[in-house]
């Protein structure tokens, strides 16, 4: 993640899926995500469910960064109950994939689905 971060352009997007673990573990995990947090280069954290790659089962998550965000606040997407059960693995419909696109490119807020958290109220979680 930081290597591709690091050759991103200052106006590029760079999306990444990595275990939802990341999102909580401590450690160096977490003085990295400390860092993109304070920094604001953590734009978008969109929650996916469990069991939709032939690899594993475990849920994963998207990280959008950006080098140069503008808004002060970081959108969570929770899609997690949002796909289609198959017999061996889960799907994401395009409807849901629709869905997931949309509220990400107009930041919309969905009770229960997606919501903006400013930095502020960020900062006062993580630091209890």
């Amino acid at each position: 993640m930081l290597h591709g971060f690091h050759f991103l352009k200052d106006e590029g997007v760079m999306a990444i899926i990595l275990p939802h673990g990341v999102l909580f573990r401590g450690g160096a995990e977490e003085r990295i995500r400390t860092k993109l947090l304070k920094d604001g280069h953590i734009d978008t954290v969109i929650g996916l469910p469990a069991n939709l790659f032939y690899s594993t089962g475990i849920p994963v998550c998207i990280l959008v960064l950006k080098k140069c965000k503008k808004p002060d606040d970081v959108l969570f997407i929770n899609a997690a109950e949002h796909f289609a059960k198959g017999k061996r693995q889960n799907q994401l419909t395009d409807e849901h994939i629709a869905k997931i696109i949309q509220t990400y490119q107009f930041r919309e807020e969905e009770a229960r689905y997606s919501r903006r958290v400013g930095m502020a109220e960020i900062e006062r979680t993580t630091s209890t």
